[in-house]
């Protein structure tokens, strides 16, 4: 079981809950040691490792290793899986994050806005990429 810090479109469990095909349980949590931006001609954001920031998202407990595997397929390879210490309510907890690789010149000099992709992106992704994404996934599965 591994636990993952989201903090973009898997912040809504319409997303993350509709992608993975279950309910998942999750706390509010922070990882320090990165930045979140928005992207240049996109609706997602990246982190970045960043000294003395702070992102503030979800994690998401105990997935199991086919719900690891759609959510990689789902981030793409832009990002990669880094292991970061999470702090929740409940303490400091062990999580993997998907981290921007694929370049700082992507990057906008600002955060990410999560209630502009709820206005603007949530009704797309439920109903469009995250049934096209679970299709495409298990076909190639």
């Amino acid at each position: 079981m591994t636990n993952v810090f989201v903090y973009g479109s898997l912040l809504f469990s319409e997303i993350a809950d509709g992608l993975c095909g279950q309910t998942l349980t999750s706390e509010d949590a922070t990882i320090r040691g990165f930045s979140r931006f928005a992207l240049k001609e996109a609706d997602y954001p990246a982190i970045v490792p960043y000294k003395n920031a702070e992102v503030t998202g979800k994690i998401l407990l105990n997935l199991e290793d086919e719900a690891i595997k759609l959510l990689t397929f789902y981030e793409g390879d832009e990002y990669e899986i880094a292991p970061v210490k999470v702090k929740t309510n409940s303490g400091i907890k062990n999580a993997i994050a998907f981290v921007w690789i694929a370049g700082n010149e992507f990057l906008e000099d600002v955060d990410w806005d999560t209630e502009q992709f709820k206005s603007e992106s949530l009704e797309f992704y439920r109903d469009e990429i995250i049934p096209a994404t679970r299709k495409e996934f298990y076909r190639t599965e």
